[in-house]
Parts: structure tokens; C-alpha cells; sequence
């Protein structure tokens, strides 16, 4: 009777240091991550936040927030024990993003702690063409990028809120987007922006508060330091 006292502690000792282990970025199974990543949609859906589609990122990208023990993804608050993620569910996910994205041509796998130095040097070297603004206050009507003043650009940001939510458009927050996808969002006279709003133009938007905007939605990006998931 001992030893298989013994024995069933033994196991249960093992069964819970296997859940227990840490994080691998190299495990997972892209198949169980498929699944698993449906409770992850199903909040984000509720939120009003991003899908979670594969080809949101590219592998780099993926890779980056599951860098050192996935801290992108604990910076966003995201309370993994709510919603019973544990640590091999998300390793299933991380497998299931980066190959999906690689299909889609999303780059190659690379390692976490690499992927995120990539980011950011590619953060830091993104180069954006100026863009011709509708008109602008004391300015030349052109959009600077290097410009703007995030603190304005908040009540900017809160102007586009109120009008998606009127509208009954996507609720939108500056962690919707990394920091170099939201300067490609600013980029070439607007034109993503134009794509998603065919009425862009006649809304009013300045150069400056078009700066603005790009300015506080930079500062509280996906990657930023510290990502604003809400307003």
C-alpha cells in the first residue's frame, strides 16, 4: 500500500513539473494551436480587437511577442488564467502563427530574441515618403512624419473613436497595429487609410492633426513600451 502511495505521488509530481516547464519556443503543434487559438479570437471578438489571422504579422513579427517568456504579450495585460491558456496551449499557438504566417509569406521562422532585435531595427530605420495633407494649421499642408505631438493626437484618435462607434465601425486602439505597420498606415498621401475609408477625404483632417494622430498611436503601438489596447 506504501509503495503505491508512493508511486501515485511520484506521478503526480511529474505530471505537474511537465506543466510547470516553461515555455519553448521551439515546441508546439501547429495543429492543437489551430484550435486552441479560437478562445484567444473569441475574447479579442468580444473586445473588439484584432482577428489574430496569421497574416496580421509576419514570422518575425509572431516570433517577437513570444520572445522572453512571451513579455509582449503579459505588457498587454492579457490574463492567461482567465481564459485557461496555459503554457503548452501557447506554445501550440506560437507553432500554429509562425508557420501560417510563412505560408502566407510572412518571412521565415526565426528565434525570439533574434526576431525582436529585427523588429527594432527595422523600427528604427523605417523611412516614410512625405504625404500632401488637405490643409494645415500655420503649416505647408505637407504630413511630417518626424512631427506631431502625441498628447494632440489623443483627442484626435478620441474624434475617430466617437466616429466608428456611431458608425458602427471596428472599435479601434493604437495596439491594433505595431509600430512600423501604423507608419505604412500614414504612408504614401494616406492611401491604406483611403483604402479602409473611401471617404477619407472629406472628413476634415489637417496635416498637423494627421501628425498628431500618427504621433500618440506611435507612442502606444503593439510594440511600443507600453501598448494602449483601449481609450
Amino acid at each position: 500500500m506504501r509503495r503505491m502511495t508512493t508511486g501515485i505521488v511520484a506521478g503526480l509530481l511529474l505530471l505537474s513539473t511537465h506543466h510547470a516547464q516553461a515555455f519553448d519556443a521551439k515546441g508546439g503543434n501547429a495543429l492543437w494551436g489551430k484550435y486552441a487559438i479560437q478562445t484567444c479570437r473569441s475574447c479579442h471578438k468580444e473586445k473588439g480587437l484584432s482577428s489574430l489571422a496569421p497574416e496580421e504579422k509576419t514570422v518575425a513579427e509572431w516570433e517577437s511577442f513570444f520572445a522572453d517568456k512571451y513579455k509582449k504579450l503579459r505588457d498587454m495585460n492579457h490574463d492567461f488564467s482567465a481564459t485557461g491558456i496555459n503554457e503548452r496551449q501557447l506554445e501550440n499557438v506560437h507553432r500554429y502563427l509562425i508557420e501560417e504566417s510563412g505560408k502566407k509569406g510572412g518571412g521565415s521562422p526565426a528565434a525570439g530574441a533574434d526576431a525582436s532585435k529585427a523588429i527594432e531595427t527595422t523600427t528604427k530605420k523605417v523611412s516614410m515618403p512625405a504625404a500632401e495633407g488637405t490643409t494645415s494649421e500655420g503649416g505647408t499642408g505637407v504630413f511630417n512624419p518626424a512631427a506631431g505631438d502625441s498628447t494632440k493626437g489623443r483627442y484626435v484618435f478620441r474624434k475617430c473613436l466617437t466616429c466608428h462607434k456611431k458608425n458602427n465601425g471596428k472599435i479601434i486602439s493604437p495596439a491594433d497595429r505595431t509600430i512600423v505597420a501604423w507608419d505604412r498606415y500614414f504612408a504614401d498621401d494616406f492611401k491604406k487609410f483611403k483604402k479602409d475609408m473611401p471617404k477619407f477625404d472629406t472628413y476634415g483632417f489637417t496635416a498637423v492633426q494627421m501628425e498628431d494622430l500618427h504621433k500618440f498611436v506611435q507612442q502606444y503601438a503593439l510594440d511600443a513600451q507600453k501598448p494602449k489596447t483601449c481609450e
